[in-house]
């Protein structure tokens, strides 16, 4: 385990498959998704506070939204969640995915949410993404077998993203007003050691965490795609990374139970727990999504 860090466990749960992360800067808490149990939670960064507003479908990743509350990518489109009332409100009720759900998304530094789709038996490449623009939806040209990610570069001039069946995080240059815009190339190929490429986030200074899921830890990588340090977790699958707190050098992960046996979990006890790690690097706060032009 990479020494010097207090991993602590702050939410006991088990969650079956949290997710998607998210800081709320505006609130100072931390949000994140139990996606297999359509539960979207809130608490504050040191587990105080924890509340939990029931879904009508599962939700795939959570942003910021410009009026308040959240927008997700829930079943087979998109919603805003009203965090206050817990009122949810479809905004594209569905994307037509046949097959598939509603999987990873993120905020570009612009403010447009990027989301993508898993194939619901994690089998075929049929599943697409997609960028929320000021109200309008533009589909992506790739597809995929489950899209995870994705993160951006500080400026907002690249993308990370992960097939992560493949093992593969790619990465492609970027526009807010275009996607992206250059072929994807690999940014860097796990070993079966490390697992699968799961959630991801950019720090200040340009790194990218990502967790990795059936590799029992989080990696940080250089731009170059190297690796500069490993983080052991107590869980074989951490799922999903985001910084908060005051500073945004805390490090909220999240963490699964689902499709692990009895005898796995006596051996896995925390699995599907809420984890913080406080670090000397700062991440980068979430955009809020533009609902309009």
């Amino acid at each position: 385990m990479e020494q010097g860090y207090k991993i602590e466990k702050i939410w006991i749960g088990p969650a079956l498959l949290g997710e998607s992360p998210l800081w709320d800067h505006r609130e100072n808490c931390l949000y994140w998704l139990d996606i297999e149990n359509a539960l979207l939670y809130r608490q504050n960064g040191d587990g105080s506070n924890q509340g939990a507003i029931s879904l009508p479908a599962p939700a795939g990743s959570i942003a910021l939204w410009q009026e308040g509350g959240l927008i997700a990518a829930l079943g087979q489109g998109l919603s805003h969640i009203d965090t206050k009332s817990g009122i949810v409100t479809p905004l594209v009720p569905s994307l037509e995915i046949d097959q598939c759900l509603m999987n990873d998304g993120k905020a570009d530094r612009a403010g447009n949410f990027i989301f993508g789709a898993k194939h619901l038996l994690e089998s075929s490449a049929i599943a697409g993404s997609w960028r929320y623009q000021a109200g309008e939806i533009i589909q992506g040209n790739q597809k995929f077998v489950v899209f995870n990610g994705p993160a951006f570069s500080p400026k907002g001039d690249r993308i990370y993203f992960a097939d992560s069946p493949s093992q593969k995080i790619m990465t492609a240059t970027y526009s807010p007003d275009d996607g992206i815009t250059s072929r994807p190339e690999i940014f860097t190929q796990l070993s079966e050691d490390d697992g699968y490429p799961d959630g991801m986030t950019v720090d200040q200074e340009g790194c990218l965490w990502n967790a990795q899921w059936d590799g029992w830890g989080l990696t940080r990588y250089r731009p170059d795609g190297t690796v500069e340090r490993k983080i052991d977790m107590p869980v074989r699958r951490p799922t999903s990374l985001c910084f908060g707190g005051a500073d945004f050098k805390t490090l909220f992960i999240t963490s699964a139970s689902t499709r692990i046996t009895p005898e796995e979990l006596a051996q896995n006890p925390d699995a599907g727990a809420l984890f913080k790690i406080d670090l000397d690097i700062a991440g980068i706060a979430e955009n809020i999504i533009n609902s309009i032009n």
